[in-house]
């Protein structure tokens, strides 16, 4: 185990929770693979208006966008989407 944890932002939390019980077990997964492998290499990448680079995870169902926090060994989900 790498030692990293995720967390979500309130709006990522909402599509969770607003998931199917199916759905959300596939998005706890992916979340717990991106704590597991945070130096895995992601899918795509943008930069913010702030100028901070972040990562993106596709998958079959769902769309993670993330960056992670190495000080204090996080991946932040900034957005969920669902496809």
């Amino acid at each position: 185990m790498s030692g990293y944890d995720h967390v979500l932002t309130a709006a990522a939390a909402h599509v969770v929770l607003g998931s199917s019980k199916r759905l959300r077990r596939e998005i706890l997964g992916e979340l717990e693979r991106l704590a597991r492998e945070p130096f895995s290499a992601p899918d795509l990448e943008e930069t913010g208006l702030s100028g901070r680079k972040y990562a993106i995870r596709v998958r079959e169902r769902i769309i993670l966008t993330y960056w992670v926090d190495h000080a204090v060994k996080e991946v932040l989900v900034t957005r969920l989407e669902i496809c």
